[in-house]
């Protein structure tokens, strides 16, 4: 299924729902509301079309309406964990639609909402845990010309790889780096420039953004930005790997004195099935070393099959105010039984880990529509 993110890459980019701690107000809860019924309303109304047009439909390639100019897409994830200290627990995680809009002209519109933590046993009395309609994405693109598009609305942070490639079924665990989701919330309301410039072989990618706040539909598991402004570059090294490098300065609501700056490193190679993946994150903190935040991972895919790949991933991450590192690391296994259905199976263990990262078994089944 194709989705639209960015003009340099139209797959569906942008994981898993963000898992920042601490809950926060929703600002705007009227207008926002009504935003949302406007939202369900419109994707209700688009669903009861899709039937109409569903002849043509395969899962997993999104359903065009005709010649609305509209699709329909979206995903969901089933899990099955034994984490240590914790009982067995299965869930129903996340429940996805995407809706985009293109025609011939040079405007995109695209949106997702995402039902999180939809059922859950035996339930889990924590952050984040509770059952919620998140507002993933809302924005409209322009495209000014091959090199430039501008985008204006809610998008996924362009911070590394990992955090842009959203949907579960197109990443290989179902665990996430915690660097992923930990050290920088994972949406932005405000403005984007993204594009190719045609140079060194595939091209330079970039994507410059900026925002003063004011976030659309405040996810109560993340700390949002008040204000941001930053930048991702990737180059081609090879004709099969990619480098990319992000930077950041920002605040954030929990703590809207302290300004952060975040430098982060991505390394991307990828052939004949055979993938090595790693990103670093540092980031800084105006009031002093004990605030500092900071990690990498990197990741081995390994093919054994058409069907089935071995998934190894080492991980560090020493969270802002503690005193250790902890130390991950995860072995699995991915079956694609088709490829927009996929099966997960894998272990994570922990060292030093005085932060309750998960230890334990993760499975999972994940559809894209």
């Amino acid at each position: 299924m194709k989705v639209p993110n960015t003009v340099q890459d139209q797959k569906v980019h942008e994981n898993a729902p963000p898992a920042q701690t601490g809950a926060h107000p929703r600002p705007h809860r009227g207008r926002t509301g009504r935003l949302m019924r406007q939202l369900g309303a419109t994707a209700a109304g688009l669903c009861l079309s899709a039937f109409v047009h569903a002849t043509d439909y395969q899962l997993g390639q999104g359903l065009r309406l005709g010649d609305t100019g509209f699709t329909l897409g979206g995903y969901s994830a089933l899990t099955l964990d034994k984490l240590r200290g914790e009982k067995t627990r299965v869930a129903l995680d996340d429940l996805s639609l995407f809706v985009w809009w293109e025609s011939e002209t040079r405007w995109k519109v695209f949106a997702e909402l995402d039902y999180e933590n939809v059922l859950a046993h035996p339930s889990r009395d924590r952050e984040g845990e509770s059952r919620y309609l998140a507002l993933e994405r809302l924005y409209a693109d322009y495209a000014v010309n091959d090199a430039l598009t501008l985008r204006v609305g809610k998008f996924l942070t362009p911070i590394g790889r990992w955090n842009q490639i959203h949907a579960t079924p197109l990443v290989w665990t179902t665990s996430r780096p915690l660097i992923t989701e930990k050290t920088f919330p994972t949406n932005v309301t405000g403005l984007m420039a993204t594009g190719t410039i045609a140079a060194m072989g595939d091209g330079i990618e970039y994507a410059v953004y900026g925002s003063r706040g004011n976030e659309i539909r405040v996810n109560p598991a993340i700390d949002p930005f008040t204000e941001v402004v930053g930048a991702r570059v990737t180059v081609p090294v090879t004709a099969d790997s990619r480098l990319g490098v992000s930077v950041a300065r920002f605040e954030q609501e929990a703590h809207r004195d302290e300004s952060k700056r975040l430098l982060g490193l991505d390394f991307m190679w990828a052939r004949e099935g055979y993938e090595f993946s790693a990103e670093a994150v540092y980031r800084r903190s105006d009031e002093g070393g004990t605030r500092d935040e900071k990690g990498a991972f990197a990741q081995l895919v390994v093919p054994l099959t058409e069907r089935l790949a071995a998934v190894g991933r080492l991980e560090a991450f020493h969270q802002a105010g503690s005193t250790d590192t902890v130390r991950i690391g995860v072995l699995g296994l991915n079956y694609h039984y088709t490829p927009a259905i996929v099966f997960k199976g894998e272990w994570v263990g922990t060292q030093d880990n005085r932060i309750d990262a998960p230890h334990g078994v993760m499975t999972s089944v994940s559809v894209l529509f």
